[in-house]
């Protein structure tokens, strides 16, 4: 099955944006992928430059939790499932309000990666003759390089796990259901009195190279799907499909 998902929202755009780039981190950090982790730590430190960013998150928490006391007023709810989801938003809030200083403070000192920025822009800019201090971290230990990649990610790992539990909740709040294109398109009317942030396109991996493109505002939803070529560009599916189809309106 592959699964593809689509932020409706810009807020869930940027978690996931950040997700993607954590997800790039290793948890145990090789030498031999530094200059991927360079480039990863500074598209973290461009998001914690942003000054909304610690704010959205504490927003997006308390939203969560708004959310979580309605849904506790529910006789059908499963209220040791809710406990649980409040217990770890109010923990992340809390550590959020409390931090001493702004996200990645310590970071923006670090001078291997100010030198990485400015070579960013360069195609193979990341190169040992043109980074001298480069070149003196790779020949460090493995043991003493991997260290100090798990410090660095250590100074950011309120944001990371602020963003893996609001994505955590709007996954496993998702409504779903089977649905079907007809030619390749798909429409679905929406209450814009209730949000959609996040969509799921499910597909039956069956070879043929159909992927959804998806589009849409608040009063409606449209799927299309592509079929890639190799070479040449993506074009239009004429086939009818299935899928299978999750929203959350958290």
């Amino acid at each position: 099955m592959a699964r593809y998902e689509f932020p409706l929202q810009e807020r869930t755009r940027n978690l996931l944006r950040l997700e993607s780039v954590f997800a790039g981190l290793d948890d145990t950090p090789d030498p031999r992928n530094l200059r991927s982790h360079l480039r990863a730590f500074l598209e973290l430190l461009d998001f914690c430059q942003r000054p909304e960013l610690r704010l959205d998150l504490i927003l997006e928490l308390e939203r969560l939790l708004q959310t979580l006391q309605l849904w506790a007023k529910s006789p059908e709810a499963d209220h040791a499932a809710l406990t649980h989801w409040q217990e770890e938003c109010r923990g992340q809030l809390q550590q959020l309000r409390e931090m001493p200083r702004a996200l990645g403070e310590s970071l923006r000192h670090q001078e291997i990666l100010q030198l990485a920025r400015g070579r960013m822009a360069v195609a193979g800019g990341l190169a040992d003759c043109d980074i001298p201090l480069l070149a003196l971290w790779q020949q460090q230990s493995p043991e003493l390089i991997a260290e100090r990649l798990q410090r660095w990610r250590a100074e950011l790992i309120v944001l990371e796990r602020s963003v893996a539990l609001i994505l955590a909740f709007l996954r496993e709040s998702q409504a779903w259901s089977l649905e079907r294109s007809r030619s390749g398109r798909f429409a679905l009317p929406l209450n814009p009195r209730q949000p959609m942030v996040l969509a799921t396109v499910v597909v039956e991996d069956d070879g043929s190279g159909a992927y959804p493109k998806l589009s849409g505002g608040a009063h409606r939803l449209h799927v299309q799907f592509l079929q890639w070529l190799d070479p040449g560009p993506s074009r239009a599916l004429e086939s009818d499909l299935s899928f299978r189809l999750g929203l959350s309106a958290c």
